[in-house]
């Protein structure tokens, strides 16, 4: 279990770069307009889908570990493109944004390719009845070392600020190796014996199994649409990014380093409250937990509209953004919510699915829940784009004008706790899941 949270935690320095502020303000500054970004993050969630393929090919496999190591390590390099590709081709910056989508959208369907053999492989591994307690502990872990990456980056990003896109560059150099690292220490990691495929089962006989269970189809629907309400202003579970971290900088003039302390706040809130969510896990039910989280975390991101375009004055600071620091006390709430229902979406899945088909099943349920929730994020940057401009003529009660991105927020909103929540409360499984005996 060490080194299992111990790969985790190098991860995170990837997973900061690439689901943080580097990547939306890397192709903010080539100029990507709002629709490139919502497809990129569209095509990231669609990726997902990856995952079904790889497990018909796992589940007949005596070993996963093999095929999950070459594949991610593949996905991890291919993070490389963007570190190098303002060097080696400057000339090409009118296409740079096309080729950054089809090489990270090929990364990222290489990394859930390596996502379905690796949640079947830890749902082997961890008891049922301690699984909360253990997705919660590693997470704080987890979320320490998104503080100092997202600390560690914005600092790069600024302090070659003057030197054009090479800070985007040391960046993603960092967050390759430190992914790779990851792929490398996680083989250590115990893998139990697979329960393999009956043989003779057809593929489509297989994807249907575990569409036949209720609790799981309402459950892939309800994850579904929280993955889609997250991507609209652009959060993947408690990492701000996308159109947060883009509006922050656009409308209020926020620095790199400005623009991570949502990210490293989200990252204390998921600190301080996922241990505690995953002990509340094991004794109250997963089912429970995420319904209070999808009806928590939104409502903290009303915030937003109490934004000011005044700074604020902050002792041996100096001015700094008032959204900044009105954002970043939010996200202590929003930030926790976000990330343990990451942890709630594995319990699921643990729960609702058996060792003989268990990758496919899984496989079934992330593809799902990608392919809807690929829907907001191209329907955030359809919004950013085609937004009437008399909007802006009006101002939110903190002061600051209306924008796209408070309609994103109202959206994120609406379906979380219009679909989300309801779907969650007619799950008739896992509401009493007992505590584990100690």
């Amino acid at each position: 279990m060490r080194r299992n949270i111990a790969a985790g935690t190098l991860g995170t320095v990837w997973m900061v770069a690439v689901y943080g502020l580097p990547l939306p303000l890397f192709m903010q500054a080539i100029h990507a307009t709002g629709f490139q970004l919502g497809l990129m993050g569209a095509v990231r969630q669609a990726a997902m889908f990856a995952q079904l393929p790889s497990a018909f090919f796992v589940e007949r496999l005596h070993t996963r570990k093999p095929f999950w190591a070459l594949v991610a390590i593949t996905h991890r390099s291919l993070w490389l493109v963007p570190a190098f590709l303002p060097l080696l081709w400057p000339a090409g910056q009118a296409h740079w944004v096309p080729v950054l989508i089809v090489a990270l959208g090929l990364s990222d369907a290489l990394g859930n390719a390596a996502t379905a053999p690796w949640l079947s492989w830890m749902a082997d591994l961890l008891p049922a009845g301690r699984a909360g307690r253990f997705w919660g502990g590693r997470q704080r872990f987890v979320s320490a070392s998104v503080l100092l990456a997202a600390l560690s980056y914005g600092w790069i990003l600024d302090a070659f600020g003057k030197n054009g896109l090479m800070g985007f560059t040391v960046v993603f150099v960092i967050a390759a190796a430190f992914g790779i690292s990851d792929i490398v220490v996680h083989l250590g990691v115990t893998e139990p014996p697979q329960t393999r495929s009956v043989p003779g089962h057809s593929p489509w006989r297989r994807f249907l199994v575990p569409l036949r269970d209720r609790d799981f189809r309402r459950v892939t629907l309800a994850m579904g649409a929280w993955m889609a309400a997250l991507a609209l202003p652009g959060y993947y579970y408690g990492v701000p990014g996308f159109f947060n971290v883009v509006y922050l900088h656009e409308s209020f003039g926020a620095t790199y380093s400005e623009a991570s302390c949502l990210i490293l706040f989200s990252a204390l809130g998921a600190i301080v409250w996922s241990r505690l969510i995953g002990h509340r896990i094991d004794v109250f039910g997963v089912r429970v937990v995420a319904m209070s989280l999808a009806a928590i975390g939104p409502f903290f991101t009303l915030a937003w509209f109490f934004a000011s375009p005044n700074p604020w004055t902050v002792p041996f600071i100096g001015p700094v953004p008032q959204p900044v620091l009105l954002m970043s006390a939010a996200s202590l709430i929003i930030g926790g919510c976000y990330a343990c229902m990451q942890l709630c979406q594995y319990r699921f899945t643990q729960a609702l699915t058996l060792g003989h088909g268990r990758t496919v099943a899984m496989a079934v349920h992330w593809s799902f829940t990608g392919i809807i929730g690929s829907f907001g994020a191209l329907t955030g940057g359809w919004i950013k784009d085609h937004m009437p401009a008399a909007w802006s003529h009006w101002t939110v009660p903190g002061g600051a004008s209306f924008s796209y991105f408070h309609v994103l927020i109202l959206l994120q909103i609406l379906i979380a706790w219009g679909v989300t929540v309801p779907l969650l409360a007619s799950v008739r499984g896992g509401r009493h899941e007992p505590a584990p005996q100690s």
